[in-house]
């Protein structure tokens, strides 16, 4: 099933989805009120270099030792100081200052400013994070060349370039949960109608089959207590009351499936009862065993006189 079988399924099957939908989109606007928004602040700090160089040692004497970071360089100084300060000492350090442990330092490419970014959960901690965490830089910078006491402009010192007084609201930690309960819900409500169509599917088809098993067997009954169509009965052959009916030799019968063919033979009278001129009337019922119908075929016949009679 692809995305748009499934878009064609969420359409057919609304009654289903809506309901999800609604309730997903309850819990996300539910959460976005339960959820406090975010306090963003950022601030800059770079590593200055010295303002005087060092003393060039006299003709033959031994250069006296000085700080090391002079040439090592700022950058590679910075890179020392946002390892030290990133440390989960200097985090807790922070937080016991009244601030917030969520904080990253970040370097810029090739130089040695260093910007310190700070979400917390309300303004007031966000500013005492900034505050601690600046403070943390300048004291690792100090601590880092102190044990080779370096003279008057001859190390490297801090300076704030952007205090990070700015405290700016966020709700991106809102939208973020809210995306999350939106994209589980989208889930579910994927995942219910699927699921009930399935269902609804294996349903009518049990129905369907019940349906054409009652259907087979009322079928196969029906057929097997079925008779067959009574016969009219047969008639009687009839003959003249002077002359015998004849019997049909029961070599001469036809067989049971033919035509059954059936003769009557009588003399007709007159009105007053007396006979005329003597005359043979046939009539023959024929009837198809397949249809069931009954043809009359009746034909009239005077028979010569014989020689002795004229």
């Amino acid at each position: 099933m692809d995305l748009l079988d499934l878009l064609k399924l969420v359409i057919r099957r609304w009654y289903v989805a809506v309901p999800v939908v609604i309730v997903t989109l309850a819990a996300a606007v539910a959460l976005g009120s339960a959820i406090q928004p975010e306090y963003n602040t950022t601030a800059t700090v770079i590593l200055v270099p010295p303002t005087t160089s060092a003393a060039t040692p006299a003709n033959g004497a031994t250069p006296a030792p000085g700080n090391p970071w002079l040439r090592i360089g700022e950058t590679q100084m910075a890179q020392a100081v946002q390892i030290a300060v990133s440390s989960g000492e200097s985090r807790q350090k922070v937080v016991a200052a009244g601030g917030d442990n969520d904080y990253e330092i970040t370097l810029v490419t090739r130089s040695s400013i260093m910007t310190v970014e700070i979400s917390s959960e309300s303004s007031a901690k966000a500013l005492a994070t900034v505050e601690a965490v600046t403070k943390l830089i300048s004291e690792e910078v100090v601590g880092q060349q102190a044990k080779y006491k370096p003279k008057a402009g001859e190390e490297i010192s801090t300076q704030v370039l952007d205090p990070g007084l700015n405290v700016t609201p966020s709700r991106s930690n809102v939208l973020r949960a809210q995306i999350v309960v939106l994209a589980v819900g989208l889930l579910l409500m994927a995942a219910s109608v699927v699921a009930y169509d399935a269902i609804a599917r294996r349903k009518l088809t049990k129905q369907v089959n019940a349906r054409v098993g009652l259907r087979a067997n009322a079928t196969a009954g029906s057929a097997s207590v079925e008779q067959r169509r009574p016969q009219p009965p047969l008639a009687k052959p009839v003959g003249p009351l002077n002359k015998p009916v004849p019997v049909a030799d029961p070599i001469d019968e036809e067989p049971v499936d033919a035509t059954q063919v059936i003769r009557i033979n009588s003399t007709p009278v007159t009105a007053n009862g007396h006979s005329t001129t003597p005359q043979q009337v046939s009539a023959d019922f024929v009837r198809t065993p397949d249809t069931d119908d009954t043809i009359l075929l009746t034909a009239v016949r005077t028979p010569r006189p014989d020689n002795d009679d004229q």
